[in-house]
């Protein structure tokens, strides 16, 4: 008896998807609300130089969603998100901001899936800054 093998799925990356230029769009989108933005200004005035700011996270989250690396940057997610105090609803209130500006720029089904790796990232945050207990 022969047996055929199934064809391989072949999984495209989600930056395939997305596109650089379109992350790039939403990145520095969601960068410039956030600049005046009621609760995540504030916190994120500590960042000096919002073209290289930018330019980071185009770059990360290119990468994160499955494109190969195209500058020399490292990730520390933890040194770099303790300075703006990190807490429950600030990370919220990232989040909702991050998913309007995705739906700015591109379909639902696209932006909840972006927004479903952002979330993981900000349940990283919350973990990495909840209150200690003694």
């Amino acid at each position: 008896m022969e047996t055929s093998n199934p064809p391989k799925r072949r999984l495209e990356p989600l930056c395939d998807k997305i596109s650089l230029p379109v992350i790039r769009a939403v990145v520095d989108d969601f960068y410039n609300r956030i600049q005046v933005h009621p609760t995540l200004a504030e916190p994120f005035s500590i960042v000096q130089d919002w073209d290289l700011h930018k330019d980071r996270l185009v770059h990360y989250w290119w990468t994160v969603s499955g494109g190969l690396p195209y500058k020399d940057y490292r990730y520390a997610l933890g040194d770099k998100h303790a300075p703006v105090g990190v807490t429950n609803p600030l990370v919220d209130d990232w989040l909702a901001l991050f998913h309007e500006t995705m739906l700015d720029h591109m379909d639902a089904d696209l932006a909840k899936r972006w927004h479903g790796m952002a979330a993981g990232i900000g349940e990283s945050l919350r973990l990495m800054f909840a209150p200690r207990e003694n």
